[in-house]
């Protein structure tokens, strides 16, 4: 295990941020190291590769990296270890015909990381990937492995977000049938404008086009620093909604379950940016209303500020609460 003092934590929003000791774990036999260094630091927050995370200028305690780079089939089941970049993974599987990561491809981060927010794009969630999870509880220092099941996934959730758990393996299913998912109205857009016949779709071919979909508007986190998504889609109940300022037709609806719909986040922000006072450093990525970007100046404060100016306009508006996707460390 490498430990390093005073170190940068690295992350794609820009924000300049410091930890009191980075650890990294290369092996399972650095597991049992680490409860010497917790019994003497007690604060720790479990890091991938710092792409969904609003991290402050300096954290008091022990930031934590699995540094695990295995990829490995057996049985139908594809081990891949914690640190393994997400897009080279799914790049992996498409050339080695493995069914149902082509629509994730391109999100930012680690394999670690995937599991923890149950991340999804275009019509496809993680968690219809993964059989089960490797990982090395931190209160009682030892291993355990926890089944689909056992992670409780939900939208942008599961047991693992905000946990004791240090996740060095994934375990994915790799027998999926195939199945093409073109659905999702951006893509479906795509494939009228370029007159693409939809049965002659391959997964390679799809992930093709959800990365050129992605390319347009959501900006590279290695040249524009952002998290992503910074607000999740809410999911709530239709008859809560003010439409006195908004009609039902300028928003974005999915049905979601018998009593529930899903709200597009980026199209309520969309309608009320305007009134959102201007940040020096934070602001709302011109072609992403979801995203917001910094100039690599910003600090923890200065994000959360701008995040819930948006967040009570919304409400005021719309009267539907909007909620942080990224993880925020204190």
């Amino acid at each position: 295990m490498k430990i390093e003092e005073n170190a940068l934590i690295e992350n794609s929003l820009g924000v300049e941020s410091r930890c009191k000791v980075l650890a990294k774990v290369e092996s399972v036999s650095d597991l049992s190291t680490l409860e010497v260094l917790l019994n003497a630091n007690s604060k720790y927050y479990i890091l991938g590769e710092g792409t969904n995370i609003v991290p402050p200028s300096y954290f008091d305690g022990v930031v934590i990296k699995a540094e695990f780079n295995h990829i490995d089939i057996a049985n139908n089941i594809l081990s891949v270890g914690a640190s393994y970049n997400w897009t080279e993974l799914v790049k992996f599987c498409i050339q080695n015909k493995i069914n149902g990561f082509e629509n994730l491809i391109d999100i930012p981060g680690s394999v670690g990381a995937s599991p923890v927010q149950n991340i999804g794009a275009y019509g496809t969630e993680v968690s219809s990937l993964i059989d089960s999870i490797d990982c090395f509880c931190l209160n009682t220092f030892s291993k355990k492995n926890l089944t689909n099941l056992d992670c409780d996934f939900t939208y942008r959730k599961s047991v693992l977000k905000n946990s004791q758990y240090l996740i060095y393996n994934v375990n994915f299913i790799s027998n999926l049938e195939e199945r093409i998912s073109y659905q999702y109205a951006s893509v479906q857009k795509y494939i009228d404008q370029n007159s693409i016949d939809p049965s002659s779709l391959t997964i390679e071919g799809i992930s093709n086009i959800i990365s050129n979909v992605r390319s347009e508007v959501l900006p590279n986190p290695a040249i524009i620093n952002n998290a992503g998504s910074f607000f999740k889609n809410p999911i709530i109940s239709k008859n809560i909604i003010n439409f006195n300022n908004f009609s039902e037709d300028e928003l974005i609806i999915w049905n979601y379950s018998d009593d529930l719909i899903k709200v597009g986040a980026a199209r309520l922000i969309e309608l009320i940016k305007n009134n959102v006072e201007p940040s020096n450093n934070v602001s709302i990525h011109e072609h992403h209303s979801l995203v917001l970007v910094t100039n690599g100046n910003a600090t923890q404060d200065e994000v959360l500020d701008y995040a819930n100016e948006i967040i009570d306009l919304v409400f005021e508006t719309f009267n539907i609460p909007l909620e942080i996707e990224p993880s925020v460390i204190i």
